[in-house]
C-alpha cells in the first residue's frame, strides 16, 4: 500500500535524478546538433534519437509521474488525460527499447558490412534510413490504435500511476502479450546476444589476422 512518505522519497529521488539528466540531455543533443560533422554521420543518427526520446520521457512522463507523487491523485481526473499518459509511456519507452536494438543491429554494420550495406544511395535508405522510419511510423500507430481506437472499455484508476493502465492488455490478452514480447522483451534478450557477438567477433578478427600475420612471416 503506497503511504504519503513513501511517495515523498520516490518524489525526492525521482526529482533528484530528474535535474541533473535534463542537463546532460539537452547538453548532449547541443553539441550533436551544433557540429554538423557529427550530426551528418551515418553511425550517429540513431543515437541522436535515441537521446531525443529519453529527453521526451523524462520531460513528459516523469514529470507526470512526479505530479502524481506530489499528489498522490492524477490530475486532471478525466479519461483523456490518463489516454494521452498511457500513450506517452508506451510510446516513448517502446521507442527506446526499439531504437537500443538498432543501434546495437548498426554497430555490426559499421564495424563489418559498411562497404557492402552502405555505399549506395538506395542501400542507405534501406539499411539505414528505412528501417529508422519504419520503426517511428510503427511504433506511433501501434500506440494510437490501442490507446485511443481499441475498442474496449477503460476503468481507470486515479489513485494509481498511469491510471492503472490501458484495458487492451487484458480485453485482448494476445496483443498485450504482443506488446510485451516485441517492445520489451525480446529487443531487451537480442541487445545482449548482439554486444556478447559483436564481442566475440572482434575478438575473432584480432586473433585471425595474427596468426595471419605469423603464417606470413614464417613464409
Amino acid at each position: 500500500m503506497e503511504t504519503i512518505e513513501s511517495r515523498r522519497i520516490k518524489f525526492c529521488v525521482l526529482l533528484s535524478i530528474q535535474i541533473p539528466s535534463i542537463t546532460c540531455y539537452i547538453g548532449l543533443i547541443y553539441n550533436t546538433v551544433s557540429n554538423r560533422g557529427t550530426l551528418r554521420a551515418l553511425q550517429n543518427h540513431a543515437l541522436f534519437f535515441l537521446l531525443v526520446a529519453d529527453l521526451l520521457a523524462i520531460l513528459t512522463d516523469l514529470c507526470m509521474v512526479l505530479d502524481f507523487l506530489r499528489t498522490g491523485v492524477v490530475i486532471p481526473s478525466i479519461d483523456v488525460y490518463c489516454r494521452i499518459w498511457n500513450f506517452i509511456d508506451l510510446f516513448l519507452y517502446g521507442l527506446v527499447s526499439i531504437l537500443m536494438l538498432w543501434t546495437t543491429i548498426e554497430r555490426h554494420i559499421f564495424i563489418f558490412h559498411h562497404g557492402e550495406l552502405l555505399n549506395t544511395r538506395i542501400k542507405r535508405f534501406c539499411f539505414h534510413y528505412g528501417p529508422l522510419i519504419f520503426a517511428f511510423g510503427y511504433l506511433l500507430m501501434f500506440y494510437i490504435y490501442i490507446a485511443f481506437i481499441h475498442p474496449c472499455e477503460n476503468h481507470f484508476d486515479y489513485n494509481q500511476v498511469v491510471c492503472a493502465g490501458l484495458c487492451f492488455a487484458t480485453d485482448t490478452p494476445v496483443l498485450g502479450i504482443y506488446d510485451q514480447l516485441v517492445h520489451s522483451i525480446v529487443p531487451s534478450i537480442l541487445i545482449c546476444i548482439l554486444n556478447l557477438g559483436l564481442w566475440i567477433r572482434v575478438i575473432w578478427q584480432k586473433y585471425y589476422r595474427m596468426r595471419r600475420s605469423l603464417e606470413w612471416q614464417q613464409h
